[in-house]
């Protein structure tokens, strides 16, 4: 017998199960072509993780103290990734900001629930409000100004010192000769130092060291005496104002020199003023090495450099008036015979000289002094006194620019 008819599925049922059998095929092959990719980026994945960990134990070794220990782990972090300093910045400050903020906003709400504190809507990093920001941490922390780093029960940290006592260090600090320098150094320690370099106190005797007691007078508006000082500073103490000048003179001809030659020499030489705190200053007139001669103007009684003359001065509105002396040596007369009364010698009269020198105060920092006008007061013994009135030209006397020297505050003699 013939075997029975088998019917021949549909079509659509063929069809679908070779597009079911097509589609697994594939998803099959990219499976088998993704997996060595996500192999890969798991390894990487991991390397950066590790790299993480041992520069986060890294700090905290460094912040307990042991940096030898702290090293090791940030080599070995940065063998495995070299940029992991900056990785772990950006993960750490996208998850820890968020938490700052909202704390931040609780001890504000806290705050204003107890006391009432003035919402400036202003950035706390900007640097006209430090100072506020800084009291405001401090009270709000209810801590010392100045806190220990680590706990060491051994020995007496400086925050636990009495503010007067602070307030006396940095006065030595800034010294008499008000170094400035120093202070601002000082100030960028902590919050702590840097609310004791902006004391009231420091600054008004700052400004009557400066400008005098008549500086008390001028502050009428009640502005803080920092900021006065900035406003109204136009020179400065730690250096010299130098000046050079060049000429051109004839030397003398030698004996084997030709008639017709004749011998030209320049001839420079500097001029250097020297401004103390508390109106006292130094002018000096030397052909040697700047450098050299300002390192010798360090004191205001007394100077080695031959023909130094000493002076006051004074600043009005951006103009420095000075006022140098020069005493005539004073001769001792000698004892004459009376047979030789007839053929005695005659002695001129050198008189005294006082020197009126005035500058404007211009460039950039008030750091240029530009000449108005030049006075040679000449008084003598018989009470005589005569003016002369030099004339100024940019070749004889051109401006003064200001050069810093480091020894002037090398160390304090006396406190503010």
């Amino acid at each position: 017998m013939a075997a029975p008819f088998e019917e021949e599925p549909p079509t659509e049922d063929v069809l679908n199960s070779f597009r079911a059998e097509w589609k697994r095929e594939l998803e099959g092959s990219q499976q088998r072509q993704t997996s060595p990719l996500n192999a890969e980026e798991k390894l990487e994945q991991d390397k950066h993780k590790k790299a993480r960990e041992y520069f986060q134990e890294g700090v905290k070794l460094e912040q307990t103290g042991k940096l030898y220990d702290a090293i090791k782990f940030y080599k070995k972090a940065e063998q495995l990734v070299p940029d992991i300093e900056k990785e772990v910045y950006q993960i750490t400050s996208v998850q820890v900001n968020p938490q700052k903020m909202n704390l931040s906003a609780q001890v504000k709400n806290e705050d204003e629930n107890h006391n009432p504190v003035e919402d400036t809507n202003q950035d706390n990093d900007d640097i006209t409000n430090l100072i506020e920001k800084f009291n405001r941490d401090v009270c709000l922390d209810n801590k010392p100004t100045i806190q220990q780093e680590f706990e060491n029960n051994n020995v007496r940290h400086i925050g636990s010192l009495p503010a007067e006592l602070l307030n006396l260090i940095f006065k030595w600090v800034v010294s008499a000769d008000l170094d400035f320098r120093s202070l601002e150094n000082c100030s960028l320690v902590c919050k702590g130092f840097y609310l004791a370099a902006r004391d009231q106190d420091i600054w008004r005797q700052i400004c009557i060291r400066a400008f005098g007691k008549s500086s008390l007078s001028h502050n009428i508006e009640g502005i803080p005496w920092r900021q006065w000082y900035l406003s109204s500073a136009s020179i400065h103490y730690n250096g010299c104002y130098v000046s050079k000048m060049t000429y051109i003179r004839q030397g003398e001809r030698g004996f084997q020199d030709h008639e017709s030659y004749r011998a030209w020499h320049m001839v420079t030489y500097y001029r250097l003023i020297r401004l103390f705190p508390g109106g006292k200053m130094l002018m000096v007139l030397s052909a040697d090495d700047p450098s050299l001669t300002a390192k010798l103007m360090n004191n205001r009684n007394f100077c080695s450099i031959q023909g130094v003359l000493y002076g006051e001065y004074r600043v009005v509105e951006k103009k420095l008036v000075c006022v140098l002396h020069k005493t005539a040596p004073k001769k001792s007369a000698p004892k004459i015979s009376r047979r030789k009364r007839r053929d005695s010698m005659i002695y001129y009269d050198v008189p005294d000289q006082d020197f009126l020198l005035e500058f404007q105060i211009k460039g950039k920092n008030s750091k240029l002094l530009y000449w108005s006008s030049y006075k040679i007061i000449n008084k003598y013994s018989t009470g005589r006194e005569t003016e002369e009135d030099i004339t100024l030209s940019d070749q004889n006397f051109p401006r003064m620019q200001f050069v810093k020297v480091g020894s002037y505050h090398f160390e304090s003699s006396a406190p503010l």
